[in-house]
């Protein structure tokens, strides 16, 4: 078996459905970065799917995660999520100015890809932790319902199994 610079992360089932989201903004954090490397037509191509994808998918995610967990977080945490979705929403705007550029500044593409990558790391390694292991079974089994009927009312999700 492989050996991960961080192994897999066992994720209760409240905050799994936040967690399968944050696999396709790693991908467009992946997709904005590597662009940055590229050429005008990789750079724009990767603009376009980022701005897709946020308004299909990641802006949605920020208000859930605010919506659902705002209340569930020390105020170090809260005020670390509410400021970090406040600058990814201002990268956001400034992409979508961007997807109408010839030649979209490379910095900015590995800025914006960089900024999501660190922010969704950040989520699953120490926030998504600490609500698991500070929070009671009772606040995660609502949390559970509540997170399980939004993953429902989605239709882009498709739950992906291991």
């Amino acid at each position: 078996m492989p050996e991960f610079e961080h192994p897999p992360i066992a994720r209760h089932d409240a905050l799994a459905p936040l967690s399968r989201d944050h696999y396709g903004g790693l991908v467009q954090a992946r997709h904005l970065i590597r662009a940055a490397d590229g050429d005008d037509v990789a750079r724009r191509k990767a603009i376009a799917q980022f701005v897709d994808a946020w308004d299909r998918e990641i802006a949605e995610h920020f208000r859930d995660e605010e919506r659902l967990l705002g209340a569930l977080m020390d105020e170090a945490d809260r005020r670390r999520l509410l400021d970090e979705h406040a600058r990814l929403s201002a990268l956001a705007s400034e992409a979508r100015t961007m997807r109408r550029h010839v030649d979209p500044d490379p910095s900015a593409l590995r800025q914006l890809g960089e900024a999501l990558e660190q922010h969704i790391r950040w989520e699953e390694r120490h926030l998504f932790n600490r609500l698991q292991d500070r929070l009671g079974a009772a606040r995660l089994a609502e949390l559970q319902r509540q997170s399980a009927r939004l993953e429902a009312s989605r239709p882009r999700h498709v739950k992906r199994t291991p």
